[in-house]
């Protein structure tokens, strides 16, 4: 099994075109060996191609770029490159016709990070997004139509509902080759983006940076990942803990935690807010402790609580829970808002985990 990303850099660096790349590589012991072949079949003819890199070049493929070819990075940065994850060649299947379609869980191209990816914007810091060049997408696009019978009419970013690329499905072989080629060596830009943790979830560059910009966090639109820190709009305050002797209903073990949550009266966005006081309690064993470290977070990031209408007397511009429920009995069971509740800890951790804090 192949990796598009080297068989894109072999057709960028000496000028093949792409089944060219494929059969270097299949008749190779590996990437560094379908090189140094190449490099002895083409000296003389060698097209000069500057490849840009942020990055510096990893080891493996250091010796086989020129510190001239890299633009914009230092050699002593080069040095301290992170390793690049390549795919290893070959397929454990090879005595079958279909390997690839056999190998459980296969679902197409695998999209690897590309060692020239420049993470200079703020939207790119944040996710660490993997540029998608045309011919990866494409041949994951047709892998997808052809193995899963996706329409392909679903093939468009996610947020703004447009193709990646115009009419690249219908493009002709040698049109995406060279687009593809002029995406690797920078003369046209990259404008489909993968977010580093979110596999096979394609959004256009723009559409992130939109996204992102004014904004310290982005969750996924389509699995609901986050990227960053989300910081919430909860008015300033006070979080104040202690142990006790009581226990919570169900854990007459060990104490309890009790959490003071106070606010004064104040104006945010122009309009007045009350003040209020709100009592919560964690039992004093190793899983409340844990959940309390995670309150304790997420109230330094404002995402407890928030301005808005009571649920409960329906009294406005107030003070009120922000999707992290809270126990603030030590009895009386769930119906009271307190215990004994067994699946409470672990239900206020998933809250939490929704909102970034885990």
């Amino acid at each position: 099994m192949t990796h598009f990303g080297e068989i894109d850099y072999l057709m960028a660096k000496f000028g093949i075109n792409r089944q060219h790349a494929i059969d270097s590589l299949l008749n190779s012991a590996g990437f560094d060996d379908a090189i140094d072949r190449l490099q002895c079949q083409t000296a003389s003819r060698i097209p000069s191609i500057s490849v840009c890199y942020s990055a510096p070049v990893p080891k493996k493929l250091a010796r086989h770029v020129p510190a001239s070819a890299v633009i914009g990075t230092s050699n002593e940065d080069a040095k301290g490159i992170d390793k690049y994850k390549r795919a290893k060649l070959g397929s454990e299947n090879k005595n079958t016709p279909s390997g690839k379609e056999e190998e459980k869980g296969y679902k197409g191209p695998k999209i690897l990070p590309k060692p020239y990816t420049r993470h200079t914007s703020d939207a790119a810091k944040l996710t660490s997004w993997i540029e998608v060049p045309i011919r990866e997408l494409v041949d994951f696009c047709r892998y997808q139509i052809d193995h899963e019978k996706v329409n392909p009419k679903d093939f468009i970013c996610p947020i703004c509902q447009m193709e990646y690329y115009d009419d690249m499905l219908a493009l002709p072989e040698k049109d995406i080759d060279d687009l593809n080629t002029d995406m690797l060596t920078s003369r046209s830009p990259v404008a489909t983006v993968m977010l580093s943790k979110c596999e096979r979830h394609f959004f256009h560059k723009d559409c992130i940076e939109a996204m992102v910009k004014n904004s310290t966090s982005l969750k996924c639109p389509l699995c609901g990942v986050i990227y960053g820190i989300v910081l919430g709009d909860m008015p300033p305050g006070h979080m104040n803990c202690k142990r006790i002797h009581a226990s919570c209903k169900g854990y007459e073990m060990c104490g309890s935690v009790q959490i003071d949550y106070s606010f004064r009266p104040g104006v945010i966005n122009g309009m007045r807010y009350e003040g209020t006081h709100r009592t919560a309690y964690l039992p004093d064993n190793a899983e409340g402790n844990k959940v309390l470290r995670l309150l304790e977070i997420a109230f330094d990031r404002r995402l407890l609580f928030t301005v808005g209408t009571s649920i409960t007397t329906g009294a406005q511009h107030t003070i009120v829970w922000n999707g992290v429920h809270h126990k603030t009995a030590l009895s009386g069971g769930a119906a009271m808002h307190g215990y004994p509740d067994p699946t409470y800890l672990q239900r206020v951790k998933e809250e939490l985990a929704a909102k970034g804090v885990c």
